[in-house]
């Protein structure tokens, strides 16, 4: 690490460098810079000189992080340019080959300018090599063959031998074997070694053949030959057969068949094709009686009557009937509101279109051909493509919207649109384009909302404070310390881009018994110059002791009347007492 910091409270005094130095630790810079700082701490005296030297020096102590250390087991994964890293610098590292990670990969620049981390790689442990080691038997030895081994007493692994047949003998099975291991420690030969045997195949007896390729009267394993028929004959299973292990040639002897006895030829089925079998129709050219052959319709045709595609050859040496196949059926479409423009059918005589016909059509005023281009095809799966042809209504006109209008409309295409945009001061809300389909607009137009202006309050604040306002946002006001709402304290961006109510203000309130206090400030912003103000104070401060006298009268007659009502009761039930009531009453009137 570069330099750390014990913690310390540095005073202001002349004493706090030497605190602060004991009680730290440097590298090189950092002695070189607590030497510098002591011999300046001696040279001035001077607070403000010290001050700055505290001020200066700490950036190099306190904080950032040097470059980070060596580690003998991991390394940055990036290259380092700096010297210098800010406190939370990360840096990522990688481990070293031959360690594996076990923790968080990071080093951290922490605040006291120290590089943070715990050992995250480990050196790995290498298993136990497992040496392979497995020896074979000689190789088994075949009848009629021999292998290339030699006499050796063992052979090792991957060892390998190849196999050989005496003459006249077939080798079958894999000629090469090799030493291979089985549960990691027998050795054992694999795959299994071929046989040698005589294999014979006699020549085939073909009546009426000719023999192409393959002459001699025996042949051996794998040996071929080609057959023919003679002319009035025709060939009857496969024309090139092979010898096999078993002594029997595959496929099976062809026979060579007369075509007096035999149908001729494949029937011609139109738009049909023959399904596949063991051998191709087509390398054929008689069929024995009796034999059944199937058929498939051609994509985008179907049978005419619900029967097996089949013919068989009868003793007549003809086909049976064939059941046709036909065009497929597309339905008819609503001419309604279509004007067909070209049209290429053809006429089957059991739909009006079938596959193969294609239409192209127009829309009468007001409707829009569901296809592109108004041109429909009828397809191998018996429907129409794109769609079937067909005019629907164009949308009714978009809706109009307040305080916006119409940038763009677009009626006359398959996917009617509206783009919409607002006058000047309101904002869009909502979706800006809308589409038409199936006959009604798929959104609800936009809105335009109202822009207010931020209002001004003197003396006060915004709950939500920012340029602009939209329709119906609403804004709280809060008044300074010492002054009060007058007026709505919450109000509304209204439509009309004006604040309802109206905007408040913030008026200074006056505490209870600072009433004249209020008067004189208002005196004062009146009247030219203190001598009037002072005048005026004087004759306000007078008004108020004769209105204080006027309230005292006022509650003294109150009083006296009250009494006097109470006495003339006392009259009418004590009258021996009037002398002494009006004496009192004479004493306390002035």
């Amino acid at each position: 690490s570069r330099k750390t910091l014990k913690r310390h409270q540095i005073m202001h005094s002349q004493k706090a460098p030497l605190a602060l130095l004991e009680g730290s630790t440097f590298d090189r810079k950092g002695e070189m810079a607590a030497l510098l700082f002591s011999r300046l701490w001696k040279v001035s005296n001077s607070t403000l000189f010290q001050m700055m030297l505290v001020t200066v020096l700490l950036a190099t102590v306190l904080g950032d992080c040097g470059l980070p250390p060596k580690l003998p087991f991991a390394s940055p994964i990036n290259p380092l340019y700096d010297t210098e890293f800010k406190t939370g610098t990360t840096l990522k590292y990688t481990c070293h080959p031959g360690y594996g990670k076990i923790n968080s990969s990071r080093l951290i620049c922490d605040t006291k300018g120290s590089w943070n981390y715990s050992i995250f790689c480990a050196k790995k442990r290498c298993r136990n090599p497992e040496l392979i080691i497995a020896k074979c038997e000689p190789p088994p030895d075949i009848r009629n063959g021999k292998h290339s081994g030699g006499d050796r007493e063992f052979y090792t692994y991957a060892s390998s031998v190849t196999y050989t047949c005496n003459p006249y003998f077939s080798l079958i099975g894999n000629a090469s074997i090799s030493c291979m291991v089985e549960n990691k420690t027998i050795g054992v030969w694999s795959p299994n070694p071929p046989i040698c045997e005589k294999i014979v195949c006699r020549r085939p007896q073909i009546p009426k053949a000719i023999f192409v390729s393959g002459f001699g009267p025996l042949y051996t394993y794998k040996d071929s030959i080609v057959v023919n028929c003679e002319e009035g004959y025709s060939l009857r299973g496969s024309s090139l057969i092979y010898c096999e292990a078993n002594n029997e040639w595959y496929p099976s002897v062809p026979s060579c068949v007369s075509r007096v006895d035999a149908c001729t030829d494949l029937p011609d089925i139109s738009y049909a094709s023959w399904e596949r079998n063991d051998y191709n129709l087509s390398d054929h050219e008689i069929f024995e009686i009796g034999t059944e052959l199937k058929y498939l319709c051609k994509p985008g045709y179907r049978p005419v009557l619900d029967e097996p595609l089949t013919v068989t050859c009868q003793e007549n040496l003809t086909w049976t009937s064939s059941n046709e196949c036909e065009r497929v059926c597309c339905p008819t479409p609503d001419l309604e509101n279509i004007r067909i423009i070209n049209e290429r059918r053809y006429f089957t005589g059991r739909c009006v279109y079938a596959y193969g016909d294609n239409i192209s059509y127009m829309c009468d005023e007001g409707y829009y051909p569901v296809s592109v281009d108004g041109e429909s095809s009828c397809h191998t799966d018996g429907t129409w493509k794109p769609k079937m042809p067909a005019c629907e209504p164009v949308c009714s006109y978009p809706p109009s919207i307040a305080h916006g209008h119409y940038k763009e409309v677009i009626l006359i295409t398959p996917y009617p649109e509206a783009t919409y945009e607002c006058d000047e001061g309101y904002v869009l809300a909502g979706f800006a384009t809308i589409y038409c389909k199936s006959f009604h607009w798929q959104h609800a137009p936009p809105q335009c909302k109202a822009l207010c202006l931020k209002p001004e309050i003197v003396n006060g604040r915004l709950s939500v404070d920012k340029d602009q306002y939209v329709e119906p946002e609403n804004v709280t006001i809060e008044c300074d310390s010492g002054y009060g709402v007058i007026g709505p304290k919450s109000i509304t961006c209204s439509e009309t881009r004006t604040w309802y109510p109206e905007v408040p203000r913030c008026e200074w309130e006056a505490p209870e018994g600072c009433e004249q206090v209020l008067t004189g400030r208002k005196l004062m912003q009146c009247l030219p110059s203190p001598e009037d103000v002072k005048v005026a104070l004087e004759v306000y401060k007078l008004s108020l002791e004769i209105k204080q006298l006027e309230k005292e009268r006022d509650k003294l007659m109150n009083t006296h009347q009250k009494f006097s009502e109470k006495e003339e009761m006392k009259d009418l039930f004590f009258p021996s007492n009037q002398h002494t009531e009006s004496s009192f009453i004479n004493s306390t009137l002035p």
